[in-house]
């Protein structure tokens, strides 16, 4: 058998069902309000479910880059649209979701943090309750979206990519 019959061709396997999986993983496990605290690892294991369907559907084997853009794809979809809920919460009814789990978190902190940063955290917590939408709300979310999807999509891709071997190669 030769090299060229061992290539499959990538054009012939379309991600859309696995970027759609990829994305509804990222957007159940963004909206909980541990999120917050667990930073990128909701994206991770979003995008490695994401390259990793990918990767299985198809019986492949696909180039590290591959498996990464697949998974941040996957990732900026599920984590966008999450974060589209949650200023749609925000504005509809003055409800951020998570927040009050959040500003628990914080508190605990405050109450165990050094006089010297007490104060400052507690004048970050009241910050954060009267926070109102706005341009620069919006732009901030968009940034951390585009990061953190970056981020987690591209670790959980890459691990992914790098587990799953077997199968002829796509490119």
């Amino acid at each position: 058998m030769t090299e060229d019959q061992e290539i499959v061709n990538l054009h012939d396997c379309p991600p859309k069902p696995a970027l759609m999986i990829g994305a509804a993983v990222s957007f159940v496990l963004t909206l909980f309000p541990l999120s917050y605290a667990l930073c990128c690892l909701p994206l991770v294991i979003g995008g490695f479910v994401a390259t990793a369907t990918y990767i299985s559907k198809y019986s492949i084997r696909i180039e590290l880059k591959v498996g990464m853009k697949v998974a941040i794809l996957s990732c900026m979809a599920g984590f966008g649209t999450s974060t589209f809920l949650y200023d749609i919460f925000w504005v509809a009814f003055n409800y951020r979701i998570g927040l009050n789990w959040y500003l628990e978190l914080l508190s605990s902190l405050a109450d165990s943090a050094p006089e010297s940063s007490r104060d400052q955290l507690l004048e970050s917590i009241d910050l954060l309750k009267s926070q109102k939408i706005g341009i620069g709300v919006v732009v901030q979310q968009g940034l951390t979206v585009i990061v953190t999807s970056g981020i987690g999509g591209a670790i959980g891709g890459a691990v992914a990519s790098s587990l799953f071997k077997k199968g002829s190669l796509a490119q």
